[in-house]
Order: C-alpha cells, then structure tokens, then sequence
C-alpha cells in the first residue's frame, strides 16, 4: 500500500509580519502582552506550536510547527483581532498589518538554528539591547533556561536540532549570545 501523501504545508516556519507604514505594532507592554495572550489562544486552537518569538516595535518573528494550511488561519484570526484593538485604543481605521505576512520553510536542522538566532538576535541587531538575552519580549530567555514561559512554547524542535541532553539550553545560549555570525553552535 502506497505511503498517504504529506501535506507540503506541515513543517516548521520562519513567520513575520510588519506594520504597514511606520506605525508601530507594539508602543505599550500591555499591547504586547495582549498580543502574546491571543498568538497562545489562537495557535492552541489550531494546533499550531510555537518553537520561539521575537516581538519588535514594527514587527514580529515567530517559529512555528505548523499542521499545513491552519498558520494562514490563525494569522488571519490574529491579525484582525489585533488590529481592531490596536485602532479603536488609538481612534484609527487605517490598516495596521502590510497586506502578506512572509513565511519560510525550515528545511534542516542548522536552518532552524540560524532562523532561531536570527530572531533572538533581532533587538540586538536593532540596537535595542547588547545582549538578546536581555529583551523582555522574546522566548530567548525561556529557551535559555533563565525565566520560565510566557506563553506555551513547542521546544522539542530546538532542543534537538542543538543535540538534546541535559545542557542543550546552555549550548542555544551560548549560541545566541555569541556576536559574530556563526553558521553552527559550538
């Protein structure tokens, strides 16, 4: 018997979405923490798991484990719902979000590591802190070991894409940590 076809959309993702002008998404924690409660709400519904997240002022990046089709959904679902609070706190219509979210798909572990120390790495690269372990509105510090979740993270595809174990988190530290821009952890 023939093996069922794989759905060509399952897969992890390299996920963003920017403001559609120079608005920002996020001006207030409140606003982002909002945001991060609905993303866990909307991916748990759909199935959707969220191996790590980065929220910026302009934008966001997320890495997802996507079942197929369901990640056009839930952005959809949260993106709307975002940008109608975002508006009416603000006495705004305008759109919020550009009109296409951009995805990628992940297709080995080394890419895994290097999306995910991208977006670790994000608000450093932004200028925003030295170290990216020091921006609050990123998952780095709970992949590091050093805070507990905000919102549910699917971990299991980082920690064996860094070679499991028991110091699999001290290793995406000292990954993410590192300046120059290395291809592997090491």
């Amino acid at each position: 018997m023939a093996r069922p076809l794989r759905n060509p959309n399952e897969g992890l993702y390299h996920v963003t979405a920017r403001a559609s002008d120079t608005r920002l998404l996020f001006d207030t924690d409140a606003s982002r923490n909002k945001f991060l409660d609905r993303l866990a709400a909307t991916f748990a519904t759909l199935e959707i798991g969220l191996v790590t997240w980065t929220l910026m002022g302009t934008h966001y990046h997320l890495v997802t484990d996507s079942p197929g089709a369901a990640l056009s959904s839930a952005l959809q679902r949260l993106h709307s719902w975002y940008s109608r609070l975002h508006n009416k706190a603000r006495g705004r219509s305008a759109h919020l979000f550009r009109a296409h979210f951009f995805s990628r798909q992940i297709d080995s572990d080394l890419d895994l590591l290097g999306v995910c120390r991208y977006v670790a790495r994000n608000p450093v690269e932004a200028s925003l802190v030295r170290n990216p372990l020091d921006w609050p509105w990123s998952s780095a510090r709970t992949s590091a070991g050093l805070e507990r979740p905000r919102i549910p993270l699917d971990e299991e595809p980082l920690r064996a894409a860094l070679g499991g174990g028991q110091d699999w988190r001290a290793r995406y530290r000292d990954y993410v940590e590192r300046a120059e821009n290395a291809s592997q952890p090491g």
